[in-house]
């Protein structure tokens, strides 16, 4: 029989398997930065897979989760709305990477990480700066 009581274990289930997969999709770059520091050159297509899926399935599983438990959708900011256009230009920072691999141009990952990386973490701080300002407040 299934019951309110289970239906909120399972999305609760959902919430933190939505946040382990973020995390997995975070640090599956760990085998590559350690490569590239003993001088490999692996390929980035290895592991852009495995970070997308884990990224993006998580965030979507955290989502439908949060709905599922009916929590309320956090307050719009500006702080809010900021961190989000960070990340996505932190994410469109890759469109030139991709577009001179497609035409077969010598292009460096370097070159293009620290802005994604800037881009991506200054947008996740300002949303758990939003988060803390709006816990305090409340």
């Amino acid at each position: 029989m299934v019951t309110d009581e289970k239906i909120y274990n399972a999305a609760v289930m959902r919430y933190r398997l939505g946040n382990l997969l973020i995390w997995l999709g975070v640090l599956t770059w760990l085998p590559f930065i350690v490569l590239r520091i003993a001088g490999e050159k692996p390929s980035l297509f290895w592991y852009l897979p495995f970070h997308l899926a884990g990224v993006i399935g998580g965030s979507r599983l955290r989502v439908y989760a949060r709905k599922e438990l009916r929590m309320a959708p956090p307050k719009k900011s500006h702080l809010r709305t900021v961190g989000h256009i960070m990340i996505f230009a932190g994410i469109l920072v890759w469109a030139p990477y991709f577009y001179l691999k497609a035409v077969q141009q010598p292009v460096e990952v370097m070159d293009y990480l620290p802005y994604h990386l800037t881009g991506v973490l200054g947008g996740v701080g300002l949303l758990a700066v939003n988060l803390w300002l709006s816990k305090k407040a409340s």
